[in-house]
């Protein structure tokens, strides 16, 4: 099925022209519950992993379990389901695992992100190590087929020059627009930018190695939208597709939870996070920052 995210219903570019070089395309999954294979992109899904290398285990100490731990996958992309994001040049299947058992600490060796050419994928490996125990469900995702699409999004004020964030605040009148609705996507999405409403963002993400800049890779969502992100006081949810916009939480029971929360995952306190990469190498180690 295709989901279609309603255009704003103002250009606030017209109103704030500078805003308009910061633009940006970010790529909205809309995850769905279903059997996606090693051969499909997903959220959840089995992945196409050389059965010639090893599997990531996590050897994090957890709630006094000493053993390693079999990562999870959380994320298959190929580049063909997503033309719009740029992949690493020489690569054209992004993966992504990380350890269900880390107690809401993300450090780097938890999480593992490979970027490779799916065609020197020769043997993939039958029968991946699952771990042999996992504390935190809500790190598990459910598996999800995708359906990916473009959007046009604008930076987090804290990415923007003051003097544009003046212009935001003084345009917005006192309804948080900008932030609710008119700059960073909610949901699953590879690229584009990460809303940071609950911490700040502080310093720019930077490379832990070389401290180049890093860019987000993939954000994951506790939702797909919230009912308050609106862009106009008042208003529908921002980020929810128009082909759920029927679903009521009462009347469709299930079908309105499968949609609103498709993968299971809940990041932080109901909110989201996200893998940031090197700017300057796509090898370097990948970071999770989450709000």
């Amino acid at each position: 099925m295709t989901h279609t995210t309603p255009p704003p219903i103002v250009d606030i570019t017209v109103g704030i022209p500078e805003l308009a070089a910061y633009a940006r395309t970010a790529v909205r999954l809309h995850p769905r519950r279903g059997a996606p294979g090693p051969d499909d992109s997903s959220i959840g899904g089995p992945i196409r992993w050389p059965a010639n290398e090893p599997w990531p285990f996590c050897d994090e100490a957890f709630n006094g379990h000493e053993r390693p731990v079999a990562m999870v996958p959380i994320a298959q992309i190929y580049a063909a389901d997503v033309p719009a994001y740029p992949f690493p040049q020489g690569t054209d299947l992004l993966q992504i695992l990380w350890c269900p058992n880390h107690d809401g600490l993300w450090l780097n060796h938890t999480i593992s992100v490979r970027w490779r050419r799916a065609d020197d994928v020769t043997e993939v490996l039958a029968d991946p190590p699952a771990p042999y125990t996992v504390e935190e469900e809500w790190l598990v995702p459910i598996p999800c087929v995708l359906d990916p699409e473009p959007v046009t999004e604008y930076p987090d004020s804290d990415e923007l020059p003051t003097e544009i964030q003046d212009a935001i605040d003084e345009w917005e009148a006192g309804y948080f627009a900008y932030q609710y609705g008119l700059s960073t996507a909610s949901g699953c999405k590879v690229g584009g930018g990460m809303a940071w409403n609950v911490t700040d963002m502080g310093d720019p993400p930077t490379c832990a190695e070389c401290g180049a800049p890093a860019h987000l890779i993939l954000q994951l969502d506790s939702s797909e939208w919230s009912g308050g992100a609106s862009d106009h006081d008042g208003g529908p949810p921002r980020w929810r597709p128009i082909e759920d916009a029927a679903l009521d939480i009462v009347t469709s029971g299930d079908a309105y939870w499968a949609a609103l929360e498709p993968t299971g995952l809940q990041i932080g306190r109901y909110s989201h996070g996200g893998f940031f990469g090197c700017s300057a190498d796509h090898r370097h180690p990948a970071t999770f920052h989450s709000q």
